[in-house]
């Protein structure tokens, strides 16, 4: 296509428009993407128009234009991560993945002059392991007073890729450490400890499909998340045989089947919230729940404690249902009450808005004035009551003023019991639940609380 530059970019032909460009202009564009050409028979899936008058700026704003189109194109289709790559000659990839900051390109410079060259930006990893690779141009500080330039990696002795498909051999976390001993160390990570720096490094994971578990099975293909500690990223070409090895099938775990234990009894009842994916992390047992906020952002919540039991069981299950699932799991707890433990956790749960109730909420009425002067809370309904008499004040103290600022918001008495018990303490938990509910109902007849709906 004349006019046009072709890249090869995660796998995805981005299209870099040169039409309007002059002609030093454009030989800056060819020569900062040198690397980075894609079949001229490869057809594009978008294309970016270079801007900027001054050409330092274009090149640098031109990188970002390609990253963010790519990346795009790229979404859901494979396993993003904002992270540098290398390549054996067998095209076994080591993916290094740190925070801004933490030496990621100085150690893939460092490694890219050894072993082939994939990236420092983005790593593309397949459903079936195979890796994309992203040779942009690297910003190279040349005059502390101007743009940084952006150079090809050939052009900083970065070697070319390998004549192999690429598949994914390790993913690294790294730590780099000027205190640490000269021979870098490598060490296999908890998978539930890596996951939030592995999330926070990946572009798009609501929409990747099963993105917790496949994050989980390329972990388990590869040997686990390994972390390297090192002092200085020139020592780091001695770990590379050790974690270049070719990894195992990448099989996705199915979403868990989850099944009520028990016999229904009374009580409220407790469902999960649909999640976007989740993943079981063993040993010890614990969960990876994804969610997405409301601003596309994916969070990460890990379940541990007697929590994963109580998430498998809450189909519309009771307290006594979930409680018999924790046993069942774990086994009856030395020196407090299954019961107690398992309304903690059915109360976290609530709060971070992975469980649901069918129980009404409970809140402060809006015609209820109230002032805290310290050590007590005073309230006061304004409206007349049914025998349109006014109200005498409530003075609230101690645990009652606690359970008075739980009430600022929506809530359910599952939760106030919950926080309550959590507060007085295991030793107080059969006592909790009979004072909160006769409480709410005090401050239900003095009409200071109410259902949202009153």
């Amino acid at each position: 296509m004349a006019g046009t530059l072709l890249v090869d970019a995660v796998g995805s032909c981005i299209a870099i428009d040169l039409t309007a460009l002059d002609e030093g202009d454009v030989a800056a564009v060819r020569a900062a993407w040198a690397d980075a050409l894609a079949d001229a028979a490869a057809e594009p899936v978008e294309t970016v128009t270079p801007h900027g008058s001054e050409r330092a700026h274009m090149l640098s704003g031109l990188s970002q234009q390609v990253t963010l189109a790519a990346i795009e194109a790229a979404r859901g289709r494979a396993w993003m991560l904002h992270a540098a790559g290398i390549a054996t000659d067998d095209g076994q990839v080591v993916v290094l993945v740190g925070p801004s900051g933490r030496g990621k390109t100085t150690a893939s410079r460092a490694l890219g002059a050894v072993y082939g060259y994939v990236s420092d930006e983005t790593v593309a990893i397949d459903a079936d392991g195979r890796v994309w690779p992203y040779r942009k141009p690297l910003s190279v500080i040349e005059d502390p007073s101007a743009p940084k330039a952006q150079l090809p990696p050939s052009a900083l002795g970065l070697q070319p890729l390998p004549h192999a498909e690429l598949r994914v051999a390790a993913i690294v976390l790294l730590d780099r450490d000027p205190s640490h001993a000269p021979i870098p160390t490598v060490e296999v990570t908890d998978l539930g400890d890596a996951l939030d720096g592995l999330v926070s490094q990946t572009s798009f994971l609501h929409d990747q499909p099963a993105a917790l578990r496949f994050i989980a099975a390329v972990a388990a293909a590869t040997g686990g998340i390994r972390t390297v500690k090192y002092r200085e990223a020139v020592t780091l070409p001695a770990v590379i045989a050790e974690l270049a090895r070719p990894a195992g099938a990448i099989v996705v775990p199915p979403l868990p089947e989850h099944v009520v234990a028990g016999v229904a009894g009374p009580g409220p009842r407790f469902t999960r919230v649909a999640v976007a994916d989740e993943v079981a992390v063993d040993d010890p047992d614990r969960i990876a729940l994804l969610t997405i906020r409301e601003n596309r952002q994916g969070h990460v919540t890990l379940l541990g404690g007697i929590a994963p039991a109580v998430w498998r069981a809450a189909e519309g299950a009771t307290l006594a249902q979930l409680t018999e699932a924790a046993i069942a799991a774990y086994d009856e707890p030395e020196g407090f009450d299954a019961g107690a433990a398992v309304l903690l956790a059915v109360g976290q749960l609530l709060d971070a808005g992975l469980l649901t109730s069918d129980e009404p909420v409970i809140a402060r009425r809006d015609d209820v004035a109230w002032v805290d002067s310290g050590d007590r809370i005073v309230a006061l309904p304004l409206s007349p009551g049914p025998d349109a008499q006014l109200a005498q004040p409530a003075a609230l103290v101690g645990s009652a003023a606690l359970i008075w600022e739980w009430l600022e918001e929506p809530i359910t008495l599952t939760q106030l019991i919950a926080r309550a018990t959590e507060a007085a303490g295991m030793d107080a938990a059969a006592e909790v639940p009979g004072q909160v509910e006769a409480f709410v109902a005090q401050l239900t007849q003095s009409r200071l609380v109410g259902t949202p709906a009153t």
